[in-house]
């Protein structure tokens, strides 16, 4: 189906506030082959509103609005919408009942204006919205269907995810085959020169979004493609299983969890405790590992050791050490992950320490980094030499410890 979104507010005209709803519905949409032709962003004026709207229901036939539906003076995009459709705007005893219990359970009064949100299209379907005061709407008309959905993005990508998907994915007859990949510790560009190599049938498109280190990539068969469906899974599994092969080091997932979400699950699966003792990511790991709920099932705590002093009180490392190899070693590394795992009795501990830059610290260069797991005994280290900078040199440094974390527990379980 031909798809369009429509974002309204004056805000997101200004520039005050970016259209992080469009982005998200666009890249949802794609994901289950309703690519947007346009997305079209207007002011809160009514008439503007009219023609964008009108302009949008020309080219397609699913058509998401945001925005404009809440109870102000500014909010016009209901009145707009049955204008443009020549609907009659009618009032729910639905919506005025729901909206009484939201403000009673909340405590407060509810104003008149707030009534102002009971009136809806004629014919719309209510979607109600757990998560605020307006509600979303969802309204078919001359072979075209309308979603106007609220503005907050926390409600939208509520809304979206618990209460729209299931109906989009009834209407998938035409969906594009996909198969995504997630990879950290290999850039786009090198990931791109390494696939061409690859002997992958040519009837695959292939997309790359490079996020905050690491890299999505999709593989994708359309409709127009003149394979049958079953020879379109076929070339998708057989291409899968070659990237799987060629890429087993910096691949880390095939569907839309984060590399946080599959270590969270891990770790609670495996019961696997962990602690980590850091100096350059600055307690970064751990603000990580911590930032689910359940966390406290499986992290018993850090060691955040940025000045050399502290090394060797805190984590016992003795000062003849690291005078004789520096805060910035593999020995150094090693011996802050291995007395970790004693003090913090933890099955798998996770040390880093490093130059972040900008400048170079014990003569070495900004960027070079050591990462150390020990996990039951068995001890791994990395050493990097990747400066893109103090900040995403601390993130890069955090997410490699992560996947290098999915990968031992991953590979104990084959052992």
């Amino acid at each position: 189906m031909k798809t369009a979104i429509v974002a309204t507010g004056s805000e997101l005209i200004t520039g005050l506030v970016q259209d992080s709803n469009s982005s998200f519905l666009a890249e949802n949409l794609s994901e289950f082959g309703f690519e947007p032709e346009n997305i079209l962003i207007c002011g809160d004026q009514k008439e503007s509103i009219k023609k964008t709207i009108d302009y949008a229901a020309q080219s397609a036939d699913l058509i998401f609005i945001t925005g404009g539906l809440g109870p102000t003076e500014d909010d016009l995009t209901k009145e707009a919408f049955a204008e443009v459709l020549n609907l009659n705007l009618i009032y729910s005893k639905a919506i005025e009942d729901n909206l009484k219990d939201i403000f009673c359970n909340h405590g407060s009064g509810m104003s008149s204006n707030n009534l102002s949100q009971a009136y809806i299209p004629e014919g719309a379907e209510i979607i109600t919205n757990e998560k605020g005061t307006a509600p979303a709407l969802k309204i078919e008309k001359e072979n075209k269907i309308f979603y106007l959905l609220p503005g907050v993005p926390s409600e939208l990508k509520y809304l979206f995810k618990n209460k729209i998907l299931d109906d989009l994915k009834k209407k998938d007859k035409n969906r594009p085959l996909i198969r995504e990949f997630n990879f950290i510790g290999i850039g786009e560009s090198t990931l791109a020169s390494e696939l061409s190599k690859l002997d992958l049938n040519s009837n695959l498109k292939i997309s790359y979004q490079a996020g905050k280190a690491e890299v999505k990539m999709r593989l994708k068969l359309d409709q127009n493609c003149s394979l049958n469906r079953e020879e379109k899974n076929k070339v998708l599994d057989q291409s899968s299983a070659v990237i799987r092969s060629e890429f087993v080091d910096y691949l880390y997932g095939e569907d839309r969890q984060s590399i946080v979400d599959k270590v969270h699950e891990l770790l609670i699966e495996k019961n696997i405790k962990i602690a980590t003792a850091e100096s350059f990511t600055g307690g970064l790991i751990a603000e990580i590992l911590t930032e689910k709920a359940g966390s406290s099932k499986y992290f018993l705590g850090s060691v955040v050791a940025y000045n050399k002093k502290i090394k060797s009180k805190l984590l016992d490392i003795e000062a003849e050490l690291l005078d004789r190899y520096g805060t910035v070693s593999r020995e150094c590394v090693q011996t802050m992950a291995e007395n970790a795992a004693e003090i913090f009795a933890a099955d798998l501990t996770a040390a880093t320490t490093g130059a972040a830059g900008p400048e170079a610290h014990e003569g070495k260069k900004a960027g070079t980094m050591f990462l150390a797991l020990a996990f039951r005994g068995k001890l791994k280290i990395i050493e990097l030499q990747k400066n893109y900078g103090r900040e995403l040199n601390r993130y890069y440094a955090s997410q490699v410890v992560l996947f290098e974390i999915y990968k031992l527990i991953k590979g104990s379980e084959e052992n």
